[in-house]
């Protein structure tokens, strides 16, 4: 395990440079006594939650694995760190966690379901336990990522900034270690946007107290990689700041690197304000060209040239993936049986083999020929153009935010049941004709044998005499004829049995 003298984080060992500030990463000291224990696992928080174990260290908080005692429940509890217990700011962004996380009741964001204060002074935030891995472990693995799988994990995450920016919340803190990808089996990854715990409330929805405290003018709260110029600057930030760090998470999923780096962080603000970013076909060539605009067009160096909020660009992206023919989680619809087997080849084992780019390809050119869908809004989003009524042509190009994932299931393996019956009856009626047509042929090549045998014969003779024994001949021509008489009879039961079988009613 190793740590950032920075951040203070704590890294697998397979990393060298920290992803947060790019310092490099050291070995935890070896200490000859005892490894110290956090006194906190195993203390139950207000009789109700009892911490089992540390899962990490944030910048303000620990999380740890706990159990709701009252509904025996697996939880995540979120306590904020000894050293901000005594400073009220800290309180109140904690505080303001809490609030913003409850406002929010997307399947994208995480789920608060409690906060609460000890008689000992500890402050805590309980939220849902993840199974998984965030996104920045994904890409210290699996950078860069597929181009279908990049565009499906940031329409998830989008969605739920998307929901933060309707509810008047600004995340301002958008990177890779505050997306976690829930990975269950047979179904497909969900996005889950953490930390709104450095989030802005539109001036409305705070109290005058906390607008005091937390309003910083020139104030930089982020991570400067992720930070957009603006909040670089300390000015006043809008929901497209949050579009900026959608752009360049975005970047970094299809490329593997972020369009800006630096040894300092105001090394690295200094080249967002100054420097266009560097082309991600460049790095990366096999990105289509559409998708790259969606990108550059959200890195925008002023704020009034990037998708107004996460709403617009994620209708943005998602027109976009339609027309390349992506395949991602916001899919309304899937492809049916017929497409499957027209893009398909079946085995010779009965599977049916999709060429994945063959769909693709249908997709594409399929997409938007059928169907038109006009999806209509009852009120314009807080952080639109206007204030006025949604357009037509806004409200068409908004897309609903909850999408079903679809699932295509081929039964070859129970068309194969119903029909294994008639393909066994079909066997034995070829097997009858064959030994039926077999049998005839045999037939009419004895018959000319039996009648040359009967021309070779000498007429009998016209003189009487006793009860004659019958000629070699005569007594070879009778036995032909009795095991021809033999054979027909087998020949018609087997044609009898054969029809009463036809004829009964076939039961599956």
């Amino acid at each position: 395990m190793l740590h950032c003298p920075t951040c203070g984080r704590h890294y697998p060992s397979d990393l060298q440079m920290c992803p947060e500030d790019n310092s490099p990463l050291q070995a935890d000291a070896t200490m000859a006594g005892e490894i110290p224990i956090d006194p906190l696992v195993g203390q139950t928080l207000d009789d109700k939650y009892r911490l089992e174990e540390r899962l990490g260290v944030g910048g303000m908080g620990t999380v740890y694995r706990a159990r709701h005692l009252l509904i025996d429940r697996p939880v995540a509890v979120k306590v904020l760190n000894p050293r901000f217990v005594e400073d009220e700011a800290a309180q109140t962004r904690f505080r303001r966690e809490a609030k913003a996380a409850g406002r929010l009741q997307h399947p994208n964001a995480v789920t608060v379901t409690d906060f609460g204060q000890t008689s000992d002074g500890y402050v805590y935030i309980v939220v849902e336990l993840l199974e998984g891995q965030t996104l920045r472990d994904a890409l210290a693995k699996e950078a860069p990522l597929d181009t279908a799988r990049a565009v499906s994990l940031m329409l998830q995450a989008a969605a739920a900034v998307a929901a933060a920016h309707e509810a008047g919340i600004i995340h301002r803190d958008l990177k890779p270690a505050n997306i976690f990808i829930v990975q269950r089996s047979e179904v497909p990854a969900v996005v889950k946007v953490l930390d709104f715990g450095i989030a802005k409330l539109a001036a409305d929805s705070l109290d005058e107290d906390d607008l005091t405290t937390l309003t910083l003018v020139g104030a930089m709260i982020g991570t400067p990689r992720y930070m957009s110029p603006e909040q670089c600057d300390g000015a006043e930030l809008t929901p497209a700041a949050d579009v900026y760090s959608l752009g360049v998470i975005l970047y970094e999923m299809l490329s593997g690197a972020v369009p800006f780096s630096g040894a300092t962080p105001l090394a690295i603000a200094m080249r967002h304000f100054s420097e266009p970013p560097r082309s991600p076909r460049e790095i990366v060539s096999s990105i289509p060209l559409e998708l790259e605009k969606v990108v550059l067009h959200a890195l925008e160096k002023r704020p009034e040239d990037r998708p107004a909020n996460a709403t617009e660009f994620r209708n943005e992206l998602f027109a976009t993936a339609e027309r390349l023919g992506l395949e991602h989680a916001a899919l309304t619809s899937g492809p049916d049986i017929k497409t499957l087997r027209n893009l398909g080849t079946e085995s010779p084992s009965g599977r049916l083999v999709i060429d994945i780019s063959r769909l693709r390809e249908n997709r594409a050119a399929t997409s938007g020929a059928n169907d038109t869908t006009v999806i209509s809004e009852p009120q314009t989003a807080r952080f639109g153009k206007g204030n006025g009524p949604a357009t037509t042509a806004e409200s068409a190009s908004r897309l609903p935010e909850k999408h079903p994932f679809a699932r295509v299931s081929v039964p070859l393996r129970g068309d194969w049941q119903r029909t294994k019956p008639l393909f066994i009856l079909a066997a034995l009626v070829a097997v009858l004709v064959i030994g039926a047509m077999l049998l005839a042929i045999r037939s009419r090549v004895a018959a000319p044998a039996a009648n040359l045998d009967v021309a070779a014969s000498p007429s009998p003779s016209v003189d009487p005499s006793p009860s004659p024994s019958p000629s070699p001949k005569e007594e070879k021509k009778q036995k032909s004829e009795n095991a021809k008489k033999k054979e027909d009879s087998k020949i018609g039961s087997i044609l009898d049995k054969a029809g009463r079988i036809l004829k009964k009613p076939f039961k599956h």
